[in-house]
């Protein structure tokens, strides 16, 4: 499966007087990054409804909450005004939880700045606790899966 990808464009204010993005602010892409490619667009109401967010199989009664985030950097990320690629894809499917892997590099896809993954709870949104996915549900999952990430 190829990975969902989206452009993430810097802001200066991301950087520390190092002149680089802050390792803080990487937490931050991740979570834009997540939003962007399994959560909703930039602007809610513009989406297509015929292609809803990969996620939107959970239901409305449902949410998730991250449990976890690891983060690897591999790369010093200098502020030049750029945008940099966020590739994201679904590394593994629980009984309860979802794990979601992505990798951010230059425009040219020569440089690869940080590996992260992340794992999801899917809660039920009355008794705010996990629930278990359904069949349908991983079935519908399954074109957004690829293999794990390898950490050093």
């Amino acid at each position: 499966m190829a990975p969902l990808t989206t452009a993430l464009h810097l802001r200066w204010a991301d950087t520390d007087h190092y002149g680089h993005v802050n390792n803080v602010t990487w937490l931050r892409y991740v979570e834009e990054a997540r939003i962007r490619t399994f959560g909703l667009p930039d602007l809610p109401g513009t989406f297509d409804p015929a292609r809803p967010p990969a996620l939107a199989v959970l239901g409305a009664a449902t949410f998730t909450m991250t449990a976890a985030a690891r983060l690897e950097f591999t790369g010093e990320l200098a502020y030049h005004g750029q945008s940099i690629l966020a590739d994201a894809w679904l590394s593994r499917t629980g009984s309860r939880s979802l794990d979601l892997s992505f990798r951010f590099v230059d425009e040219a896809r020569t440089t690869t700045y940080l590996l992260a993954q992340t794992t999801l709870v899917v809660c039920d949104l009355a008794d705010r606790r996990p629930r278990p996915l359904t069949g349908a549900e991983r079935e519908a999952l399954a074109p957004y899966r690829g293999d794990p990430l390898t950490f050093r």
